[in-house]
Order: structure tokens, then sequence, then C-alpha cells
């Protein structure tokens, strides 16, 4: 079996970078077969289908849990292994992954942050995603990647210990039947925020096998795709927990409570699998993840 991902020795200016900022663009992680493969993965797959209209995100197609055998290869090979723990110390626990198509004239997400894809976890437990265009971004022609903000000018860690503590709050079934509870668009930046956000975003151009791996922390947006030679831009984006992260089954009933509250459906129901945990269990302890799944 041929090897998927490339084998990257990182220096310490892009360790330290990654560690300040809270991302990093990782070039020529996967090869051109894994490429291949996921691209087919995304473009087939039935959990990949068009976006719902309550969905907050401009996307032509989505899907969540769209992983197989290739997914499983990707994170189990020591190249990808040997990757990341030169930026992150604990091990990795791989629990899905998300596919995206973006078609010119769609802009997909506004500045954000994946407070959904991690509400089974603790809000100050790390969790980390990394996002794979499987078509080439030119940020000067099409675009259509994504834009991201580093941790250190707006850190996003208060902003999960807000939805924390307000999803638990007393007064939160009243609080849901308000006039200012539908002017509260979670998990999504506020315009003042979106001010501070656009100011200080970085883009980056990627080639077929780049890839960005960023913290749960950091405010990250789409970038619209223009009309171009690409028909649309196809990602795929695989989540991880940190090995010591802890279950958060409170937290994942009454985050839902508030987005069902909104009118809209969990997108992911992951969280509701670990069925043999306990609020605070280690993530990594649940037999429903399993010991290959550790990078």
């Amino acid at each position: 079996m041929s090897s998927l991902v490339n084998k990257i020795t990182l220096s310490q200016a892009e360790k330290e970078f990654f560690w300040e900022n809270g991302f990093i663009k990782l070039n020529t992680l996967l090869t051109w077969e894994a490429i291949d493969k996921l691209r087919e993965l995304t473009y087939n797959s039935k959990q990949i289908t068009k976006a719902p209209e309550y969905y907050t995100g401009d996307f032509s197609r989505i899907g969540y849990g769209v992983e197989n055998s290739v997914t499983h290869q990707i994170y189990s090979e020591e190249n990808f292994k040997y990757t990341l723990k030169q930026l992150i110390e604990n091990e990795l626990t791989f629990f899905e992954s998300v596919g995206f198509e973006l078609k010119p004239n769609k802009r997909g997400f506004y500045f954000h942050l994946d407070v959904a894809s991690f509400s089974f976890i603790q809000a100050e437990d790390l969790a980390y995603s990394i996002w794979i265009p499987l078509v080439p971004i030119n940020t000067k022609e099409q675009h259509g990647g994504m834009a991201y903000v580093p941790q250190n000018v707006y850190p996003a860690s208060g902003y999960f210990s807000l939805i924390y503590e307000l999803v638990q709050h007393e007064n939160i079934a009243e609080f849901c039947q308000t006039e200012d509870f539908h002017f509260f668009n979670f998990p999504h930046a506020s315009k003042v925020e979106e001010l501070i956000l656009e100011k200080n975003k970085v883009e980056d151009d990627f080639e077929v096998g780049d890839a960005l791996l960023l913290n749960k922390f950091v405010w990250h947006r789409s970038a619209p795709l223009r009309e171009g030679k690409l028909p649309s831009r196809m990602a795929y984006t695989m989540r991880f927990v940190d090995s010591q992260a802890r279950y958060g089954k409170k937290f994942l009933d009454d985050f839902n409570y508030m987005v069902k509250a909104m009118g809209d459906d969990p997108l992911t129901s992951f969280g509701y699998k670990l069925t043999d945990l306990k609020e605070g269990d280690l993530i990594s302890k649940s037999k429903f993840v399993y010991s290959s799944n550790l990078c």
C-alpha cells in the first residue's frame, strides 16, 4: 500500500508560529493519490447533500461523517503522526470528517468557531481541524479558500466559555423565547467583531496536497469562490480532539437545545454515540473510538 502522507520536518520557527497563532499551513502534507481518493470520496459521498435551508453557511453541498478507509489510512500513517507530534504534545483522537462543495458566487461561512462540532467536549479542552482543499487555491484569482485570524489577536477561548455558561444558565429556556435571543447569531462573530477579524485575517494560496491545521480557538471563515475555470471548490476537513479532552454531555444537550430553539437542527450527532461515557470522562477511553484512531 503506497503512502498517502508525506513526511514533513518543521523548523523551530514554524512550530513557534503555530503555538503563537493557533494555525499553520502544512505544505505538501498529502500525496496526489491521497487527494484523488479524498476528492472521489467527497464527490460521491451520499452524506454530502444540498445544504439545508436552515444552514447558516452559503454552500452548494455539505455533509458530516464523511469518512472511509482512506481517512483511516491518512490519520494512521506514521508520517501523519510525525508531523502533528512536532506541533501538538498530546495524542489526538480522530472523530469525524466534513465534506464541503462551494460553487461560484457562493460565499461559504462567515467568521465563526466550530462550536457545534466540538460541543461534546468541555469548553476549555483542546481540539483541532485539518482543512484540506481538493483543488488549488489562488487568492488573486478565484480564491474560494479560507481566512483565519491569529489567536493572539482575538483569542476565542472566552467565547467557548461564554457559550458554555450561557447554555447552562437557569434562565436559558426563558431567554430562548425572547427577541434578543434571535439576534444572538452564535457561533458567528458579531458585526463589531468582524471589523477586527477582517482587519487581521490571514489568507494563503494552497497547492494540491497542502493543508491547514488550526485549533478550535481560531476564528475563521470561507472565502467566496469567484467565477473562473474551476466549476467548484471541494474541501475535506478532518476533526480531532486532544487525548485529554473530557466528555461534556450536559453542554452537548444544552447546546443542541439552544440550536433547536433557533429553529435549526443539530449538524452532527457524533457526541451522542459515546454512550459508554459519563460527564467528565476522557473521550479517548470510549469503546466507540479506537486506539488506532490515536495519532
